[in-house]
Order: structure tokens, then C-alpha cells, then sequence
């Protein structure tokens, strides 16, 4: 049983921090759970912004909960920082708010289409039709007198008489009141980084 047991610590492999500072890596060590063996570029991302030593004075107080949170955080700012020295986490942050923004920006476009359309009475928005020959007044039950009357009118009279009273809302001018600045201002990103699928990877259970 004591041979088992000798050769089945000895299997165990050291964590990324304590093989990169060269010592056992004991069952107590606080950095095992997030830096294992595989995980050594992270560490070194992690090592290189922060230290060994900070890192772990940050971690150490916390509870188990916090202290995942604050792995989390770690690995995602010194990977970050990693892949783009000078925006580092901060362009990341100021990208997703950029795509946060512009959502909001359609999602207001959008509804207020919806709210243009629901207000609309559905003869309003419907597609003209050509007139047809019973739309001349003689068809309309008027007299020949009446019908004279109307033929001899300017065009621009009738014109003005044929324009609805109750007069259509512009729907241009909803398409106008769009504020798009939020959708072409967006923060330049670089094209190597994928926000979305590099957060995904510092979720620790």
C-alpha cells in the first residue's frame, strides 16, 4: 500500500508555477487548482503582468468563490495584455461596449418601427391601387353639369382636393431621427483576437 501510494504522488505532476520556479509542488499550494501543468503559457501571460508573489497575496483572503472570480479576471487581463501590448484588456472592454451600444442603437430603430406600424391603420400603408373608370365622377352618380364642372377645374385644384385631410405620418423622417454614430464608431479591434471565445476559456468551476 505504501509503495502505491509513494508511486502515485510521484506521478503527479507539478503545477505551472512550481515547475517554472523550480519546487515541489506540495497538496497545499494555492496556485494548483488554476495553473496546472497544461496551462503554463497562462501562467507565464499571468507571471509577466503580475508576479508570482502578487498574485498570490491577491488570492489568498479571499473565499473560493472570490477566489475564481479573481483567477478569472488575472488570466483574462495578462492574456489580453498578451496578445495586444498596448490596448491589452482595456480595447477588449471599450470593443463589447461599442457592440453593446450599437444593439441598443437598432433595437430602438427597430421598435419604433414596430410603434409606426402598429399605430398605421391598415389602409394607410397599403400599396395604391390605379384608378379604375369607376372612380371618374360621372360614374360616381354625378350629374353631366357637375361633371363639366369638375373637368374644367386647374389640375392643381384637384390635385389639392384629392389630398387626404387627415394627413400620413412621414415615415422618412423616422428613418431620419436614427442616431447610427453608435454603429459606425466602433472601436477598432484587432483582427487576431476574439473577445467572445477568449472569455469562454477563463471560466473556472
Amino acid at each position: 500500500m505504501e509503495g502505491g501510494t509513494s508511486s502515485s504522488r510521484s506521478t503527479i505532476q507539478a503545477c505551472a508555477a512550481c515547475k517554472y520556479q523550480r519546487r515541489k509542488c506540495g497538496p497545499n499550494c494555492i496556485l494548483a487548482p488554476f495553473f496546472p501543468h497544461y496551462r503554463q503559457k497562462q501562467f507565464l501571460n499571468a507571471h509577466k503582468l503580475f508576479g508570482v508573489g502578487k498574485i498570490t497575496s491577491m488570492i489568498k483572503p479571499l473565499d473560493p468563490v472570490n477566489r475564481n472570480s479573481a483567477i478569472n479576471s488575472i488570466i483574462f487581463e495578462s492574456d489580453m495584455r498578451a496578445k495586444d501590448p498596448v490596448g491589452g484588456c482595456f480595447r477588449t472592454i471599450l470593443y463589447l461596449q461599442s457592440v453593446i451600444a450599437s444593439a441598443e442603437s437598432e433595437l430602438q430603430f427597430l421598435l419604433q418601427h414596430l410603434a409606426f406600424f402598429r399605430a398605421q391603420p391598415l389602409h394607410s400603408i397599403a400599396t395604391p391601387q390605379p384608378p379604375s373608370s369607376s372612380h371618374h365622377p360621372y360614374h360616381q352618380g354625378m350629374s353631366l353639369q357637375e361633371s363639366k364642372q369638375e373637368l374644367g377645374k386647374d389640375p392643381s385644384q384637384l390635385q389639392r382636393q384629392q389630398q387626404p385631410k387627415d394627413p400620413c405620418f412621414n415615415y422618412n423622417a423616422l428613418q431620419e431621427d436614427m442616431n447610427v454614430s453608435d454603429i459606425d464608431n466602433l472601436v477598432p479591434f484587432s483582427p487576431w483576437l476574439s473577445p467572445l471565445d477568449d472569455i469562454s476559456q477563463y471560466q473556472h468551476p
